[in-house]
């Protein structure tokens, strides 16, 4: 059930499934801190999601799982998530399965992301910035290479490169404002 009126939100029970995916909400939310939104989730996918929000600076995919807190939402928004995503996919490229920490900085006004993708021994990046949503709306992410597959650098090469192939390893950041989005840094390619 859900329950309504100006500055309180109550979820009991409610949820939402199809086959394998749910999204399952309990808890209060007002203007006191101690109420709090228990989101959990599981096999949700990720470009749905984006494609819902209309956010399409940059492209992720995958399945996702994990569990959300809100608090606050009505003055002082607290909001942090645990979040699985499995099939990562960063720009159409793939990054194995990613585990990342995420929050709403309320100083700041931006997602802070604190991430692993790891696609076996020796493919694993380190993801780690914000991204500030509204207009315009900027992207700060750092990218720390450690045999990362590069077929995510072709959204940013296509102009010059028909294809690209094989693992980097240095660092890359993803900046800019979201309209407008440049990568900067230096990696070293095998492929």
């Amino acid at each position: 059930s859900i329950y309504y009126t100006k500055n309180h939100r109550s979820f009991r029970n409610f949820s939402v499934h199809n086959q394998d995916q749910f999204v399952h909400i309990e808890g209060t939310a007002t203007e006191h801190p101690t109420d709090t939104i228990r989101v959990g989730f599981s096999g949700v996918d990720v470009g749905y999601v984006l494609d819902l929000v209309n956010f399409h600076a940059v492209e992720f995919d995958g399945k996702a799982q994990g569990v959300a807190y809100l608090s606050q939402p009505f003055n002082q928004l607290d909001a942090k998530a645990t979040v699985k995503v499995d099939s990562f996919l960063f720009e159409n490229g793939r990054m194995g399965t990613l585990n990342a920490q995420v929050h709403w900085d309320n100083t700041q006004k931006h997602i802070v992301i604190d991430a692993l993708a790891n696609d076996g021994k020796d493919t694993v990046t380190d993801i780690q910035g914000y991204v500030a949503p509204g207009s315009p709306g900027e992207i700060n992410l750092g990218i720390n290479a450690r045999g990362t597959h590069i077929d995510f650098l072709h959204s940013f090469t296509s102009s010059f490169l028909e294809s690209i192939e094989g693992h980097s390893h240095g660092k890359l950041n993803v900046v800019g404002p979201l309209n407008a989005i440049n990568l900067v840094g230096k990696i070293a390619v095998n492929g």
